[in-house]
């Protein structure tokens, strides 16, 4: 990696801390940036074992963030500053099982965990080693496509999901949210061809494994496992920053704004060890 060091910590995890980010790309090029954050990881934590599986990225009101396991219901508080657990609670007794692809936690404190086909499960925070109870709902979009990824919009007060796969190969070949309320169900929120946000990124695909809402400037974040990018977004579908990853990152699948502005992202261990990985905001 040039231009960075590398530190080894013995905490949970190994930590590392990351020089200054290179100048960014000429305007015009693949990946130009004009992105909310640094090209480069400030820090780096590799994750406990149990965090293996790690899938989606949360971030409450008063800035603690949470994770959840991609096959169980298990939901983990992490410490973003040492990358290790603070406490885990989980969903029925026994747990609940499935394809778990996206969290997001409402103002209030609700929290909302998504499968792939859709089902979505609302409850409220446990105690550390607590089983709770929760209620699920159909969003409907089962046929629609595969889901993975799950965000809270403040402005709207709805749930944005973004879909993987499209089911229906006429909407193939693009990116799709979707907007879901209890009250109305789920609408089409944005939509843009793949196409469009791969070349800017400088890959050859760009499925959406995760998506966030930054609370401060209203882009929408956007990152794809497939060849590893991130991609910054308005409301109209503007591709404002698109970047890949860079070989740091195994299996991107996580994606959130701390309370101080800056990213995290988390990576699936992927035959490794999984990684959270923190990008300062830039000046």
């Amino acid at each position: 990696m040039t231009g960075s060091t590398l530190h080894a910590l013995a905490l949970a995890g190994a930590f590392w801390m990351l020089a200054c980010a290179p100048a960014p790309s000429a305007p015009g090029a693949a990946g130009a940036s004009a992105s909310l954050f640094a090209e480069r990881a400030q820090e780096q934590w590799r994750l406990p074992h149990e965090l293996a599986e790690i899938s989606g990225l949360a971030t409450t009101a008063d800035g603690r963030v949470f994770t959840h396991d991609d096959e169980r219901a298990v939901i983990y508080e992490i410490n973003a500053s040492e990358g290790r657990i603070v406490k885990t609670f989980a969903l029925g007794d026994p747990v609940q099982t499935g394809d778990f692809e996206g969290i997001a936690i409402t103002p209030d404190g609700a929290f909302n965990l998504i499968t792939s086909r859709g089902m979505l499960y609302r409850f409220a925070e446990g105690a550390d080693g607590a089983n709770v109870s929760f209620e699920t709902m159909d969003t409907g979009l089962q046929r629609t496509c595969e889901i993975e990824g799950l965000a809270y919009f403040v402005a709207e007060e709805s749930l944005i999901i973004a879909c993987k796969r499209m089911n229906d190969r006429a909407m193939r070949g693009n990116v799709s949210l979707y907007s879901w309320r209890a009250d109305r169900g789920a609408q089409p929120w944005l939509t843009l061809p793949e196409a469009d946000i791969a070349s800017r990124a400088g890959v050859e695909d760009f499925r959406p494994s995760s998506v966030e809402i930054d609370r401060v400037s209203g882009r929408i974040l956007l990152l794809s496992a497939n060849d590893g990018a991130i991609a910054e977004l308005n409301r109209e579908g503007e591709i404002l920053s698109a970047r890949a990853l860079g070989a740091r990152h195994a299996q991107a699948e996580g994606v959130t704004v701390t309370r101080d502005g800056a990213l995290l992202i988390s990576d699936e261990a992927a035959g490794g060890q999984a990684m959270l990985s923190r990008y300062a905001r830039a000046p």
